[in-house]
């Protein structure tokens, strides 16, 4: 699995300097909100709980999220859904360095094209290795219906399971495919070539992950991956003539379903259950949302 991000893939291919990529992330940190702001303006965690943080950093000289990790108010989904909000709010990478004129949108595509081809490689075979003991029910096939959850599993294997989750559903792919999702609607209506090129990589990325959800009998983030790729291969043959407006609604659509899959990603590694996430009644409406949208 590579080790780069896309900005030592840049430094690498000789695209940028290293003083190119600092530049642009002392803008990328400058313009992002802290995750305090983002968590108080967006109502994840109760005002309560916000002051009792406030006043521990206060008391303790440590940062927000640590402060809420010592109260025990700090969870996977708390800080799944707060990074969420702040990658919609944060500019990307790329963005920055064609404003900047360090890199043409034309050579920054080809860049983030071959960089997400490896990302596509790096999940396309399954490592998992159970320890001790089966599951109860044979795991099926990436096409068939999933017979099982993770619930059924064995308390052994779990483990194993949660863990070839975290590696393979991994934040930086889901930054690489917001990349590529914002540089879509940004040549919406001026270059299809690229809108079709580029769906394709997501489409490549979101069809390898879903063969790992259902050999991790994760089956309704299967279910959510299914219906993108459905979505994608009814949007891509006829991007090149679809209008800005059409593609941006599109991409609005496989962002929502992107943000959906790493909330309950982070619940299910949280909890070792998909269970849990559709307890919460937010969780649910955003997961019938999502599906409803992905509907073709």
């Amino acid at each position: 699995m590579t080790s780069k991000y896309f900005g030592e893939f840049l430094i690498e291919k000789g695209v940028i300097t290293e003083e190119h990529l600092v530049d642009a992330l002392v803008e990328q940190i400058s313009t992002t909100p802290p995750i305090c702001q983002v968590v108080v303006e967006k109502k994840i965690l109760p005002a309560k709980k916000v002051f009792e943080a406030f006043r521990y950093q206060q008391e303790n000289n440590v940062e927000f999220v640590q402060a809420c990790k010592a109260l025990g108010t700090w969870t996977q989904e708390i800080q799944d859904r707060a990074f969420s909000v702040i990658d919609d709010l944060r500019k990307p990478l790329g963005h920055i360095l064609v404003k900047k004129g360090l890199i043409d949108l034309k050579k920054l595509t080809s860049m983030l094209d071959e960089f997400m081809s490896q990302i596509t490689t790096s999940v396309a075979a399954p490592v998992i290795q159970p320890v001790v003991t089966t599951p109860k029910a044979p795991v099926t096939s990436a096409t068939s219906e999933i017979k099982i959850s993770l619930d059924d599993l064995s308390e052994n294997i779990q483990p194993g399971i949660l863990s070839e989750l975290e590696e393979v559903f991994d934040e930086k792919k889901k930054k690489m495919v917001r990349v590529a999702l914002s540089l879509i609607k940004d040549n919406a209506g001026t270059d299809g070539a690229i809108c079709k090129k580029l769906l394709g990589d997501v489409a490549k990325i979101v069809s390898s992950l879903n063969i790992q959800m259902a050999m991790l009998a994760l089956d309704k983030l299967s279910q959510i991956l299914s219906s993108m790729e459905s979505y994608i291969a009814t949007v891509q043959p006829s991007v090149m003539d679809r209008s800005a407006e059409v593609i941006a609604n599109d991409v609005a659509v496989l962002l929502k379903a992107v943000d959906c899959c790493w909330s309950l990603r982070g619940s299910v590694i949280a909890n070792a259950s998909e269970k849990n996430f559709f307890q919460d009644e937010a969780n649910l409406r955003q997961f019938k949302e999502t599906f409803a949208a992905l509907k073709v």
